[in-house]
């Protein structure tokens, strides 16, 4: 890790007008982008970093300071600082985009495990969402989804089979659910509803998302709408909480 950061480089210049903490979590920043270091990598100590660059305690801890604030390493009690995990960033509200396509936005590489796909009867909570019948088939897409490589989220997708009847034989492996029903069948959400609690992982989940069991997710319950009201999908995902952040926007209403 010392020779990915210190080798063949020079991070601070010190006859340089720009503080040198800048200089140092710039240079740090860049070199996450450039995935020349990786995250769960460990940093290098503050004694190691003021040797190396001639540089006081004070300029490294606001340097890693700032880096924390900003998602790119995350400090480790009792321990030396590890450059983050990818986090996923949703919305909450105003804001349709799946997985894919937020990932996409932001830079990030999105695959997807399909663990299940299948027609099953929509019961209870499912043909609630779905305003179905007792009964009625629907097409159960169940994925575990990465990004940049690393597990994030599990989700469970219901489509009404009525509604696109060809898509149990669609490969979803790397591509965008809603891109391909806009695409093939006309199919496009414009509104919808989200829940969001936080739960602890069953043994199952956590071992699929590769943490422990017991570990705090969040869990993300969403209906999507077609324009005129008719419910698509209905969605329940396990996003880990360790490496999660959804975004609430709010507006004022009338007085």
């Amino acid at each position: 890790m010392e020779q990915s950061i210190f080798a063949g480089a020079e991070i601070v210049k010190h006859d340089s007008p720009i503080p040198y903490y800048f200089q140092l979590s710039s240079f740090i920043e860049q070199e996450i982008k450039a995935k020349r270091l990786l995250p769960g990598q460990i940093m290098p100590s503050e004694q190691e970093f003021c040797e190396k660059l001639g540089v006081s305690r004070t300029v490294v801890r606001q340097a890693l300071a700032d880096l924390e604030r900003n998602g790119f390493i995350t400090k480790q009690s009792g321990k030396r600082s590890a450059i983050s995990f990818p986090k996923y960033n949703g919305s909450l509200m105003q804001n349709l985009r799946g997985f894919y396509e937020d990932a996409v936005s932001k830079g990030q590489i999105p695959t997807t495990r399909v663990l299940e796909l299948k027609v099953v009867p929509a019961e209870g909570e499912l043909a609630d969402a779905l305003k179905l019948k007792e009964g009625e088939p629907v097409i159960m897409i169940n994925r575990l989804r990465f990004l940049d490589g690393e597990p994030e989220v599990l989700v469970v997708t219901y489509i009404p089979e009525a509604t696109c009847p060809n898509l149990i034989r669609e490969d979803l492996t790397n591509q965008s659910l809603y891109e391909l029903m806009a695409r093939k069948y006309g199919l496009v959400i414009s509104q919808g509803r989200r829940t969001v609690e936080a739960i602890a992982l069953d043994r199952a989940d956590a071992k699929l998302l590769g943490l422990p069991p017991n570990s705090p997710a969040l869990l993300l319950k969403s209906i999507g709408l077609l324009e005129d009201g008719t419910p698509l999908e209905y969605f329940v995902a396990k996003h880990r909480g360790d490496r999660s952040k959804f975004h609430i926007e709010l507006v004022r209403g009338a007085d």
